[in-house]
């Protein structure tokens, strides 16, 4: 059954004393963000051991994240859409979960298949 491990933060720097950031307010959003993470892995398992597909239950998963998080970003941060940031996060965790779930490492995948992927989901409906 997946998990979502809580030792993996996407920070651009050293924390630690001294380094010139108050980290209180990112330490809670991202313990909040794990909590949030495992009470839908918690349903994922659920609907798994009730007989779903695997690929089902992730595949709806990644419409429900792509869903909400489109409109989260079109309502507080547009760019975020257009600069590839989203793209960029999700790429990221999903390499991270990939080794953390046995893989031998991320394939480096093209930019042009992710946004075949998010096309292709914008078309399904």
């Amino acid at each position: 059954m997946a998990d979502h491990h809580d030792d993996h933060h996407h920070h651009d720097h050293v924390h630690g004393p001294g380094c010139g950031h108050d980290h209180s307010h990112d330490e809670d959003d991202h313990t909040l963000s794990v909590q949030i993470a495992n009470q839908i892995i918690n349903v994922a398992n659920s609907r798994l051991e009730s007989g779903l597909p695997p690929e089902v239950i992730a595949a709806g998963m990644r419409h429900a994240a792509a869903n909400f998080s489109a409109f989260v970003a079109q309502h507080m941060d547009p760019e975020a859409l257009t600069d590839g940031r989203l793209i960029e996060e999700f790429d990221h965790m999903l390499g991270y979960y990939a080794q953390v779930h046995g893989g031998q490492g991320q394939a480096q995948q093209s930019p042009t298949g992710l946004h075949d992927l998010v096309n292709q989901v914008k078309d399904e409906f």
